[in-house]
């Protein structure tokens, strides 16, 4: 028993110096690849505690409590994310808040978010977390604003609180 167990320990010995010198190599040696650049670009962000009640007759509200101004370089891509609340009012009648992106002063069809209150009383009204999000690549190079714009159906309703909008750009 002697032989066999001396080379088996051998052996053994043999393949976990292997496989710790090649974890050691991978770990600590090897460089990684960069086939995955991290994307590079600028970043611009805003944010309010406020609270913005609708407008009579479902006129958007372009009020630019939140506004960012950014660049965009030729070939540049654009993110734009916005973030926040809703409060539906305590009323008995179902009732809306419509929200889309407002840039260079245009208000988009689209992207847009909008939630509802149906027929239902909550005491305290309800209120809800929203988002809206666009990928862009087709934006011209230069200098632009971005704002948000908001209507709804019952002047109790509001944009409420924590609202933020981020702008990223990169190639």
């Amino acid at each position: 028993m002697g032989k066999g167990s001396a080379f088996l320990g051998v052996l053994a010995l043999l393949i976990s110096i292997g496989f710790g010198g090649y974890f050691l190599y991978d770990k600590f040696i090897a460089i990684p690849p960069a086939d995955t650049p991290a994307p590079t670009g600028n970043q611009w962000y805003d944010q309010t505690t406020s609270v913005e009640y609708m407008a009579p007759s479902e006129a958007w509200d372009t009020h630019s409590y939140l506004s960012i101004d950014f660049n965009v370089s030729s070939g540049e891509t654009v993110y734009f994310s916005y973030v926040g609340h809703v409060l539906l009012d305590d009323g008995s009648g179902p009732s809306y808040v419509e929200i889309k992106f407002v840039v260079d002063g245009i208000r988009w069809y689209y992207p847009y978010v909008r939630v509802w209150r149906y027929n239902e009383l909550a005491p305290g009204g309800v209120q809800l977390s929203v988002a809206l999000q666009h990928y862009n690549t087709t934006m011209p190079a230069g200098n632009h604003t971005v704002t948000i714009a908001f209507k709804g159906d019952s002047t109790g309703d509001a944009i409420y609180l924590s609202n933020s909008l981020f702008v990223q750009t990169f190639n």
